[in-house]
């Protein structure tokens, strides 16, 4: 890409959170018209320093300059008069009204005297979708729709509006691979128009496709700028994490135990998003079985069958040789079943609330002495946590919702590991995390199954699923579709069980 002029410039750009130091002096610029990744471990600043360029946040120290113009934005709204939009992560709006009312709120067209006008409303709605080749209905209320779908709306909402700059924050964590070329396709086009896009993503190789440089940052600093073409995953590795990244060899194969820990026979689940008819299968102990498939196949609603926040229609479902009713999470948890949904902020944590608290949750009878919270106990149980899962926080009294997504998710999972449970249901257990915090993960499901711990991981990453599951089921439209060992599967045959079945 020829050199182009500088649209976005950072200054000096320092922001703390009380002792924590989130941003320390970062400087560097976006050229006009180029698509700019930005790089880094969970907790590098990144997501810090975009809140700060769409007004959500202000620098406590430094400046942004936008073109030849100094600017402090004081609220979004401000970023977007300057036509700077953002997607987030996790999903900003409102799940309880339409998709057009989503797309255009706030710039909803008006008949006059505050009447909006809906033809008009749902026909630019629908131009806008059909754009993106969504086949969404304008007037579909958010909370039936799928996250992929959730994510896809609120990228059409950014999209509908920005006219000089887009930030993408890990836009494809939750949106299948087709879904994604279809992002990023439109990304390009919309790039070769003028459009300067901002990407932060932990995804290397979208880096690889979609960017034209990248900017990496580490423990809030800024650490260089590098051209994509001629650079390396590797490289990036090394410049994220300050040191290279060894990869661990996959696991030997592993012959199928003699013991069944869990075992799930003719399930069926009526009410959820998607209806999953006859799913049987097995986990051994100490197995790690995954279950693949694309957004929507049914993976995550017999996970929370199993975990009893989801009614069972029919079918059988064995712990340890004997038949178990789930009704209720109380049920699974009793029988030594633990889950880590997908959707960290409002599935799996409290954000509101310390980091101890969310930790010791799950078990406040094992921690209580008369009904009451022994305190001593309960924030030794959040330290040793912290410990044994690196858990990056300015203290175990921080409030969860200020840590970072990836040490989020070792919350998620420090919560329910110190119960020791006998079977782990990890649904998406990387999803939005670095790769420095991937492998920490993927090591520690390792050796929970080594442990002897049943693991029935859900993962739409195809190379996570070959990297850990000693075998894997394929599920589409809401049933099994093929069982596939580590021998046999590669990403050829579980894509094509997935998109075409048996």
């Amino acid at each position: 890409m020829t050199s182009g002029p500088h649209i976005v410039r950072f200054e000096h750009i320092t922001k703390r959170f009380g002792g924590t130091i989130a941003l320390n002096g970062v400087s560097f610029s976006v050229r006009q018209g180029e698509i700019h990744a930005v790089l880094g471990e969970n907790g590098a600043g990144k997501s810090t320093l975009m809140r700060i360029l769409s007004g959500v946040l202000s620098p406590d120290e430094g400046r942004c300059w936008i073109g030849e113009t100094e600017k402090r934005f004081r609220t979004p709204v401000d970023a977007q008069r300057e036509g700077i939009s953002t997607v987030y992560q996790e999903p900003q709006l409102a799940l309880h009204m339409t998709v057009a009312e989503n797309i255009f709120l706030g710039h909803e067209p008006s008949r006059g005297f505050g009447i909006v006008d809906y033809p008009s409303l749902h026909a630019k709605t629908a131009e806008i979708l059909s754009h993106l080749e969504l086949a969404i209905h304008p007037t579909a209320r958010l909370l039936d729709l799928s996250p992929a779908e959730i994510q896809l709306v609120q990228i059409a909402r950014a999209l509908a509006f920005s006219s000089k700059i887009l930030i993408l924050d890990e836009p494809t964590a939750s949106i299948t691979e087709h879904e994604s070329d279809i992002l990023f396709n439109l990304l390009r086009k919309l790039n070769a128009g003028g459009l300067t896009i901002i990407y932060v993503s932990h995804r290397l190789k979208e880096i690889f496709h979609l960017c034209h440089r990248a900017t990496v940052l580490r423990d809030g600093e800024y650490i260089d700028t590098i051209e994509v073409e001629g650079s390396s995953e590797d490289k990036m590795i090394a410049m994220m994490v300050g040191r290279e990244i060894k990869k661990r060899p996959e696991a030997a194969h592993r012959a199928a135990p003699a013991d069944i820990r869990l075992a799930v026979r003719g399930l069926c689940v009526h009410e959820s998003p998607v209806q999953v008819t006859d799913v049987s299968f097995s986990v051994g102990k100490g197995e790690i079985v995954a279950l693949a498939g694309l957004v929507g196949s049914g993976r995550s609603e017999v996970a929370k069958a199993l975990f009893g926040l989801n009614r069972i229609a029919a079918g059988k479902i064995e712990v340890d040789n004997v038949a178990v009713q789930i009704r209720s999470p109380r049920d699974a948890i009793r029988l030594g079943i633990a889950f880590i949904p997908e959707d960290r902020k409002s599935e799996g944590l409290i954000s509101i609330q310390s980091l101890m608290h969310n930790i010791s949750l799950p078990g406040l009878r094992l921690l209580s002495r008369l009904g009451f919270v022994r305190g001593g106990a309960e924030r030794e149980l959040a330290r040793e946590s912290t410990r044994q899962l690196s858990i990056k926080s300015s203290s175990e009294d921080a409030d969860v919702s200020t840590l970072s997504g990836g040490n989020q998710q070792k919350v998620v999972l420090a919560k329910w590991l110190w119960l020791r449970p006998s079977v782990l249901l990890l649904d998406e257990p990387t999803r939005g995390i670095d790769v420095a915090a991937k492998e920490e993960i993927h090591t520690l499901i390792r050796e929970l199954a080594d442990a002897g711990v049943s693991v029935l991981l859900i993962s739409s990453e195809l190379p996570e699923v070959l990297a850990l599951a000693d075998r894997l089921y394929v599920m589409r439209d809401g049933t099994i579709v093929g069982e596939l060992d580590r021998a046999q599967a590669t990403q050829e045959s579980i894509m094509r069980l997935a998109a075409l079945g048996n």
